[in-house]
């Protein structure tokens, strides 16, 4: 079942009829996507960094941009980041916040120059840094009023579809779900489908991802420069969601619908008490993930004519080994009345697992051209990353066919995407240069709607000869939609629940450097 232009589950349907690897194919996506760092400069440009230097971000950027120093550099990025989110469902809108300081990135450049003639190899740089590559700190909230179905449809569905008996006896325990008369059917859920239901969503992500580069770049007649670069990243990410749900069960007439010999209609059985009653539900579901990875690029940059620079670079894949660690659990509450008191029963199912594997992203391919007039520049940069190629592969497993059903799985989910930035920087005076930019970031996802683009505006200015000083300011918008839970829309005659996310993200960056 694929619900068009939808972007995930939030839940995972509590990730009780998953193993790892269903729970990781989402967090492929996750762990290999770059949001964030760079130098207070080279953000207020936008990232337009392919076919520019001369920036401690060459490290990570192009490190052929090392090759344009002409001295030692050191400097230091510090960041706010504000991720602001509005969830609308079913007509009502919940807005969210969340702020973090953090250091960005801090890096060295060390210059040796080779000649000093005109001719030949100018030099050969070194430069390591460390970099904070993404924020995951984020929190979505979501309620309001679902008319139409409940989430106890989406566990049946799992169950006819996974085949998971062990769930089934767990929900059939806990009074949630109960056998059609014809068995061939699967289960139905106790839940009322139809009718009003409170539905609240609330998920909770933290942790960030790191990268320290050891990077070298050489000039060769001020006219090419060429460069690589070795990383070794790690991350941690924490995801803690919760999906709350407040109705009624059915009644006597609706179950004897589809069981007229369930015990639920049974006056003698004790499982009649549970009809017609006001429930509360809540699916809590945890994951934390870390894992640590190496990759490498390579970047080359041509100067045709004094005022315009070429750039490519091509990134591997990182090479992840991901331990991740997954809870789960469902609880319900019975009442008699919908003023509650004392619940006259409840019942509540757990699972946990233990997932080790490993996870190798796309490759990337860049391509930028930078053109410099009197008193300031232009830069532009395209990048294709093919998000379908990410794979997964469990440690100590080798050429499994399971491997093939999983890379078949990223293939449906995504697809290849184009990312674009544009920039241009002002020298307003002889010590202050002004800068602005803007990304937009192609849609990874092939049946869901994704748009993401982000603008920037940042200042620079050299304090002494030695000492300089940038700020940068970098708004993201993405808007997308998502569901708590996926339900075979044509068995149960009604839609997917949907809600409308409008996420920002407002980075304030600021770095303050050295030359020696």
């Amino acid at each position: 079942m694929r619900i068009k232009n939808i972007l995930f589950t939030s839940l995972l349907v509590s990730g009780i009829s998953f193993s790892g690897y269903g729970q990781s194919v989402g967090n492929g996506l996750i762990f290999s996507q770059e949001t964030n760092g760079g130098s207070a400069r080279f953000r207020g440009l936008g990232n337009a960094n392919t076919a520019l230097g001369g920036d401690i971000s060459s490290i990570t950027g192009n490190p052929a941009g090392l090759g344009f120093f002409g001295q030692s550099d050191i400097s230091v990025t510090f960041n706010y980041n504000n991720a602001a989110n509005k969830g609308t469902y079913f007509g009502n809108s919940v807005t969210r916040n969340k702020g973090r300081f953090g250091l960005d990135q801090a890096g060295v450049v060390f210059h040796f120059p080779k000649n000093e003639g005109y001719y030949g190899w100018q030099n050969f740089n070194v430069g390591i840094s460390y970099e904070n590559t993404n924020r995951f700190s984020n929190n979505v909230r979501y309620e309001g009023i679902n008319p139409d179905n409940s989430i106890v449809g989406a566990y049946t569905d799992d169950i006819a579809d996974f085949g998971d008996q062990a769930l089934a006896n767990s929900l059939y325990d806990i009074k949630l779900i109960e056998r059609f008369a014809d068995a061939d059917m699967g289960y139905f859920p106790m839940t009322n489908q139809r009718g009003n239901k409170d539905q609240i969503s609330d998920i909770l992500t933290t942790g960030n991802s790191f990268r320290t580069s050891l990077a070298f770049g050489g000039n060769y007649n001020n006219v090419f420069y060429i460069g690589g670069n070795i990383g070794f990243s790690s991350f941690i990410h924490e995801n803690s969601a919760q999906f709350s749900e407040y109705g009624w069960t059915k009644d006597a007439a609706a179950v004897t619908a589809n069981n007229p010999n369930s015990n639920f209609v049974d006056p003698d059985h004790e499982d009649n008490r549970f009809l017609g009653k006001n429930y509360e539900m809540l699916d809590d579901y945890y994951q934390r993930s870390e894992g640590t990875g190496i990759d490498f690029k390579i970047g080359a940059m041509y100067k045709p004519t004094v005022d315009w620079n070429i750039g490519a670079t091509i990134t591997s894949p990182t090479w992840y080994t991901i331990d991740q660690y997954t809870e789960s659990y469902i609880g319900v509450d019975y009442y008699d009345s919908e003023d509650a008191g004392e619940a006259f029963d409840f019942g509540e199912t757990e699972f946990t697992d233990d997932f080790s594997y490993r996870l190798v992203t796309p490759w990337k391919f860049g391509l930028g051209v930078s053109k410099f007039f009197g008193r300031g520049l232009i830069s532009a940069d395209a990048e294709y990353v093919n998000h379908a190629n990410i794979k997964i592969r469990d440690i100590g497993r080798v050429n499994s066919s399971e491997d093939e059903l999983w890379d078949e799985d990223f293939k449906a989910a995504y697809k290849g995407a184009v990312n674009l930035r544009i920039g241009g920087e002002y020298l307003i005076t002889n010590t202050i240069s002004g800068r602005a930019g803007i990304n937009y970031f192609g849609n990874p996802y092939k049946n869901a709607d994704n748009t993401q683009y982000s603008g920037s505006l940042g200042l620079g200015t050299k304090l002494t000869n030695t000492l300089y000083l940038d700020l940068a300011v970098v708004h993201l918008v993405n808007d997308y939609k998502v569901s708590p839970y996926l339900i075979n829309e044509e068995f149960w005659g009604s839609a997917s629940p949907v809600a409308d996310i409008k996420h920002q993200r407002t980075n304030v960056v600021l770095t303050l450097g050295a030359k020696f």
